[in-house]
């Protein structure tokens, strides 16, 4: 099972077909999108469309509006089944609201489950507020320059600027190294952005 109806559920089902899943359910949270022309979401906006990748064509059974209430397991500890339960969307003072559908909790048979949902900010409770930073309007971690409030701590990418490619992951680890070092030593030899060989470089 495949939790998750964006990209990386969609690569999560084609790995799991081409490692020899007997067979693969991706599930999504939100309503099935319409195919086509999506009027709720005109351009500039992305359009939520349906989108079936190559990967779904090589066989999964998808199903849309339904939430994850538990997974179960044996008395050895091993995955074997993942209570669901399908569900209703409406608005309710402007905001969208999920109701559980009476009596459609169902218990699916699996042995391996993929996670591939999305996130609204990192989890605060524990140690984010045991160091005292700051969050942001959007619950991530506020920095200036990868730094928090508090002097000795750095965060980047999906902490501090959301969920996000790990393109960006990678390139603000590398980008917050060097303000570490620079932080540590004073200054710093490792390239960035700004310093790389090819900052110079006009396009």
């Amino acid at each position: 099972m495949v939790i998750g109806g964006g990209d990386t559920g969609s690569d999560c089902v084609g790995t799991s077909i081409r490692h020899g899943a007997k067979s693969v359910t991706q599930i999504e949270l939100l309503s099935k999108p319409p195919e086509g022309k999506n009027e709720n979401t005109p351009w500039p906006n992305w359009p939520m469309i349906l989108r079936t990748s190559t990967s779904h064509e090589e066989g999964a059974d998808r199903k849309w509006a339904i939430n994850t209430k538990e997974f179960l397991g044996d008395d050895k500890g091993n995955l074997k089944g993942v209570k669901i339960v399908e569900v209703e969307w409406s608005m309710e003072g402007g905001k969208p609201k999920m109701i559980e559908k009476t009596g459609s909790e169902v218990i699916k048979d699996v042995e391996l489950v993929l996670i591939a949902a999305g996130f609204l900010h990192p989890q605060h409770e524990g140690m984010l507020t045991d160091l005292g930073v700051e969050f942001d309007e959007r619950g991530n971690v506020k920095t200036t320059e990868y730094q928090t409030n508090n002097p000795k701590v750095f965060a980047a990418g999906d902490m501090r600027r959301g969920q996000s490619l790990v393109v960006w992951a990678i390139s603000e680890g590398r980008e917050c190294a060097r303000k570490i070092d620079l932080y540590l030593m004073g200054e710093s030899n490792l390239e960035s952005k700004d310093t790389g060989i090819l900052s110079s470089v006009e396009y």
